[in-house]
Order: structure tokens, then C-alpha cells, then sequence
């Protein structure tokens, strides 16, 4: 199966929904650009180009919402430039999530492994309500697997 059972049918249903009702045109996936800037300047991107008048330009984390829920999509791909030098990327995952919606972010990775960092850490922190064991076995589990770096626990370590 090329896509996880739920998505699928999240989907599915949202399709046949409208369908049913007889809605001719339908949104399945909000393309959300919250911001044209990019930690790249990679020759040939027309990006830079393109959106050069733009590139300041920054929505607001209520306007993204709120377009998410004005469309309506059941899938949001939030792209632009680059999502992670967004602000409010955390907030605005969150809020999509929130609103019950299908979430990719289009990005580059430049400053993935820190934003899983910071996230891993505020996650095991509060999952850790006093027992440093369960937070110490939690990240022993993520080491074996590969999944981070000695340099990854140290961080996540101090919080």
C-alpha cells in the first residue's frame, strides 16, 4: 500500500463526500506558502527571482489557520521557501493538526535535525515527570535505532 490505511481513507471519504453532494470542484490539497525566504541561495532557482519583491514577506500564524480552514482541503502542504525558518512552524503544524487536517512540510532538511532536537527534548522532557530513568532508556532506544547521533543525546540531554 502506498499510503498509510487512515490517510487513504480521510481521503476517500472527503472525495466521496462531495461527490455525493454534487460539488463540482473541490480543493484536496492546500498548497500554504507562509513565507517565499529560503537558507539557500542555489544557483539557478528561480525562486529567488521570481519572488524577490516577496522574500520579507511573512503571514501571520492566525491567516495560515485561517485559510486552512477557508479551503477546507483535508490535506496542507506547507511549502515556500523553506517552512522551517518560519517562525511559527511548531504552532502552525500544531494548529492543522488541530483543525483535523493531513500535514507535509516541503523543505530543504538544512535545519531538520536541530528543529527534531528541540522537539525530541521538549518531548521527553515532559513525557519524563520525574523519572530520569524512562527519559534515559527513551533516548537509549532512539541511539540504537540509529535514529540520532551521541551528539543528538547530548543536546537533547540539556534540554
Amino acid at each position: 500500500m502506498r499510503f498509510p490505511l487512515p490517510l487513504t481513507a480521510k481521503i476517500a471519504a472527503y472525495v466521496i463526500g462531495h461527490k455525493l453532494r454534487g460539488t463540482k470542484k473541490f480543493a484536496t490539497v492546500l498548497q500554504l506558502e507562509p513565507l517565499h525566504t529560503c537558507n539557500l541561495t542555489c544557483t539557478g532557482c528561480g525562486r529567488i527571482r521570481e519572488y524577490s519583491t516577496s522574500l520579507k514577506d511573512i503571514m501571520s500564524l492566525e491567516d495560515c489557520l485561517a485559510a486552512a480552514q477557508e479551503c477546507n482541503a483535508p490535506m496542507v502542504s506547507i511549502c515556500g521557501g523553506e517552512p522551517l525558518v518560519y517562525p511559527h512552524i511548531e504552532a502552525l503544524v500544531e494548529g492543522l493538526l488541530a483543525q483535523r487536517r493531513i500535514v507535509y512540510i516541503c523543505t530543504n532538511a538544512v535545519f531538520m535535525r536541530k528543529k527534531m532536537r528541540e522537539w525530541l527534548a521538549k518531548a521527553l522532557s515532559n513525557a519524563q515527570n520525574g523519572s530520569g530513568k524512562k527519559f534515559e532508556e527513551k533516548i537509549d532506544v532512539l541511539l540504537k535505532g540509529g535514529l540520532i547521533s551521541e551528539k543528538d543525546a547530548a543536546e537533547i540531554r540539556k534540554g
